[in-house]
């Protein structure tokens, strides 16, 4: 008897679907207002009764604590990203309800991937989510950048899911079993085939060497669709990454150990070295959250040595800069459309004190600089990994911290010091206005109270 009660959230996810396809036809306003206040309402739904759902299962209490925490987060990220939508999208023209309905199935796929128990579910969530992100890349039909990035993004990522299932076949060859729980003792085909699973896990999570997609479909794509790409399918993709490795005890296993390793060092190296030449702000931020997706997965090497909310602190104040940044730049225009340069950001102190402002709070954050959260992000990891014994990767990642505080303050220097060789059109977003002035304020004040934030994460696993 299949207990439907733990599925409640992906259900409520399914009704706004049907609900959007309702109204979408007739009012585009209406399914974004439904869309907002339905992921209100499973926000709440979650915090007070989301440990309940999963009562009935045999699942230990600490898989449930991470099974609700990380949909919390996804449906609160999903409630500020559709409130964020609206105005870009009507600015390039693609104000259509079918992208909400690629948000919520995109959002659908994240949920059922985080609490999947078995590889062929996680593969059906993998792909609801995937399938959505290709069609938000290729929104933008009369751009060719758009087009091209939806092509590129379509073709590697049906070599990865190739890789996935080819990696999955090969495990249940071997155990005769898809369930996580049920794999132990692995051979060399188990171990060739969980090889192939984290490769496909790493494309998901842009991880180098298997990063290739990103920069190109970072920058063809329309900037809300970048920035989506950029926090919430990916959370939902680490979660995953991060099950895999603590359930299948992959530490145990010295081969795939050695793969996450030098997986985490690569990214690390590769994040930084590619983001220096940059020219493109969004090509940027791709390298830069390589670079990132290296720290988060020392993180999960060495978790263990972390309290249980240090990882999702992470992964927090990560979310919350990268919505802030492009807050930020989705509230930047000129005549010719949206910024693209990095170059146009140039004397935006002489322009927009508040932008200017928030950008250097966020750039600060993601270089970990002192006394901003994302300093404290880097530094609960690193104690972790040097305490892990991870000595050379705790190198590599205190050496790309450095490089990357290069180029974030060299942006920096020429936003408040240089002179803007452009005009900036008055967009009155007031969305976007309040959400990076808030996630500024967030990132800057955790330093002078970082309770709440520690406190709201840590409750979660006890």
């Amino acid at each position: 008897m299949i207990n439907f009660y733990q599925f409640i959230p992906e259900i409520f996810i399914l009704t706004l679907i049907l609900l959007t396809l309702c109204f979408g036809l007739f009012n585009k306003d209406r399914s974004i207002a439904i869309n907002t206040l339905g992921f209100f309402i499973l926000t709440l739904i979650l915090i007070n009764f989301g440990r309940d759902f999963y009562i009935s299962t045999d699942l230990p209490l600490n898989t449930i604590n991470l099974f609700v925490l990380s949909k919390i987060i996804l449906s609160i990220g999903s409630f500020v990203f559709i409130l964020l939508s609206k105005r870009p999208l009507k600015n390039e023209n693609l104000y259509r309800y079918e992208y909400i309905l690629f948000i919520l199935f995109a959002i659908l796929g994240s949920f059922v991937l985080i609490s999947s128990d078995n590889f062929l579910t996680a593969f059906i969530g993998l792909e609801l989510q995937s399938l959505s992100l290709y069609l938000m890349a290729a929104f933008n039909t009369k751009n060719l950048k758009s087009n091209e990035a939806g092509i590129k993004y379509f073709s590697l990522g049906a070599l990865s899911s190739g890789f996935l299932l080819f990696g999955i076949s090969m495990i249940y060859y071997d155990t005769s079993s898809f369930y996580m729980q049920n794999l132990n003792n692995f051979t060399t085909i188990s171990e060739i085939g969980l090889s192939l699973i984290l490769i496909s896990l790493f494309f998901k999570v842009s991880a180098a060497p298997f990063h290739i997609w990103t920069p190109d479909v970072y920058e063809g794509s329309p900037t809300i669709s970048t920035l989506f790409f950029a926090s919430l399918p990916k959370f939902a993709s680490l979660i995953f990454l991060f099950r895999v490795y603590q359930e299948l005890n992959i530490s145990g296993i010295q081969s795939l150990d050695y793969i996450f390793q030098i997986v985490c060092a690569i990214s690390l190296l590769v994040g930084v070295y590619g983001a220096i030449t940059q020219k493109v702000i969004k090509r940027l931020l791709a390298f830069s959250s390589i670079n990132h997706i290296g720290f988060m997965l020392l993180g999960i090497m060495c978790y263990q040595f972390m309290s249980e909310g240090t990882l999702f602190f992470y992964l927090i104040i990560y979310l919350i800069t990268t919505f802030g940044i492009f807050a930020v730049l989705l509230n930047l225009r000129t005549v010719e459309g949206e910024f693209t340069k990095i170059s146009q950001l140039n004397g935006l102190r002489f322009t927009s004190n508040s932008k200017s402002i928030s950008m250097l709070v966020f750039f600060f954050s993601l270089a970990g600089i002192p006394p901003f959260a994302g300093f404290f992000a880097k530094f609960f990891i690193l104690s972790a990994s040097i305490t892990d014994g991870f000595f050379f990767l705790s190198i590599v990642a205190v050496l790309s911290s450095v490089i990357a505080a290069f180029y974030y303050l060299t942006i920096i220097k020429n936003m408040f010091f240089n002179k803007s060789e452009i005009e900036l059109l008055d967009d009155n977003n007031k969305i976007g206005k309040v959400v990076f002035i808030s996630f500024g304020l967030i990132i800057t004040l955790y330093f002078f109270y970082p309770d709440p934030l520690f406190n709201l994460v840590d409750n979660l696993f006890k």
